[in-house]
């Protein structure tokens, strides 16, 4: 049976930019579609499926267009040709939402691994049945908690994130937990206590878009955000998003 053909939006070697592997050099899949449609979303986008889709170059190279939908053979077969495999920290499937795609990835990442990569999924953590799929495929596993006032889903999604941390592994996972200043602490304590958050470690990430930027925060919001949420977690930290202050992909 053939491999399910999947719909991509873009290829780009960068540095991861957030979260606790901020840094690290990695190449980035993002895929196309979501089944969440949050306000205020950074990659909205990534809602559409383009007729092709770019794969920019390594230093040197020089740009690709490949078709959607594309076969898991041949955009493997093109990314190995493009860049030096051995060069990235991990393969980052970021989105949209890529379990969103879990039929087609699934036979990406077994090419990945038999090259030697580590996979890193970028996930809007809704989607339990498809990281129960995928989750011995992936070596690190990034989740958002969708619990702020401003992606305008309140409440939905807070029985999907308490099934998708049933499943996963502290030691692979951390949380990503976007905040906007006029969120309410009592509100944002309340979700959580519905969530088993206790063992995981967590970024917290201030709203960047939609006229809301890091510059809406001072030093005393960010340090009683880190209080307030450090005895309930693993471990805290406030994470912007780097890539965008340096305005790289």
């Amino acid at each position: 049976m053939p491999d399910k053909l999947g719909n991509i939006i873009e290829v780009f070697p960068s540095v991861q930019g957030e979260g606790y592997q901020m840094g690290v050099m990695q190449l980035f899949v993002r895929f196309a579609g979501c089944n969440l449609h949050c306000r205020f979303c950074d990659t909205a986008s990534s809602w559409d499926i383009p007729k092709q889709f770019p794969i920019y170059p390594w230093p040197g190279g020089r740009q690709i267009l490949l078709a959607n939908p594309v076969s898991p053979d041949r955009l493997f077969e093109t990314i190995d040709q493009m860049y030096p495999l051995k060069a990235f920290h991990s393969i980052s499937f970021t989105g949209g939402e890529p379990l969103y795609q879990h039929e087609f990835i699934l036979p990406l990442m077994e090419k990945f691994h038999q090259s030697g990569k580590k996979i890193f999924v970028e996930s809007n953590g809704t989607l339990p049945d498809e990281i129960k799929t995928l989750m011995d495929k992936v070596s690190f596993w990034s989740l958002d908690l969708k619990l702020s006032r401003a992606w305008g889903i309140k409440g939905a999604v807070i029985g999907k994130h308490r099934k998708c941390l049933q499943l996963l592994p502290p030691s692979k996972t951390y949380l990503k937990l976007v905040l906007d200043s006029n969120d309410d602490p009592n509100e944002i304590l309340e979700d959580l206590s519905k969530i088993p958050i206790s063992e995981f470690a967590v970024a917290l990430q201030p709203f960047y878009d939609g006229g809301i930027s890091h510059f809406d925060w001072d030093c005393n919001s960010i340090l009683e955000w880190i209080a307030l949420l450090t005895p309930i977690f693993a471990q805290v930290r406030w994470i912007p998003q780097i890539h965008k202050l340096l305005r790289i992909p």
